[in-house]
């Protein structure tokens, strides 16, 4: 029975391979030529390619902590106000996570005056976060 069971194995393992040979099969032949509808081609103009819109200047470390300075404000006020503007105060919140982001990017630029003003937004909005614990 052990033999036989090998020998059964043997030959369903080498069929299996025979079958998987990665041999393609020859493609069904094109329909005949006189079948096919010849279309007339439109020839398009290429349109000119738009100017480069130039890009805005950079801001300066001092205009960003300004603006996130701001934001955290906003931000904070917007918190103690959420039962009069939740729309504001949700648009505010969706904004948080990439405005800090920002910021720590460009924090290393910042001077020993800044560092602390942005610390004071950041714990603003920190707070805000937790939900003003």
């Amino acid at each position: 029975m052990e033999r036989f069971s090998i020998f059964l194995f043997s030959f369903v393992l080498v069929i299996a391979f025979t079958a998987c040979d990665g041999a393609k099969k020859p493609k069904a032949p094109a329909a005949p030529a006189e079948a096919v509808v010849k279309v007339d081609t439109v020839k398009e103009v290429a349109a000119p390619a738009p100017a480069p819109v130039p890009e805005a200047p950079a801001k300066t470390p001092a205009e960003m902590l300004k603006e996130f300075q701001a934001y955290a404000k906003a931000y904070g006020e917007a918190f103690n106000n959420m039962a009069k503007d939740p729309k504001k105060f949700t648009e505010l919140a969706k904004q948080s996570q990439k405005r800090f982001n920002e910021m720590e990017q460009i924090k290393d630029k910042f001077t020993t005056r800044q560092k602390q003003d942005y610390q004071k937004a950041l714990d603003i909005v920190i707070k805000v976060n937790k939900g003003g614990k």
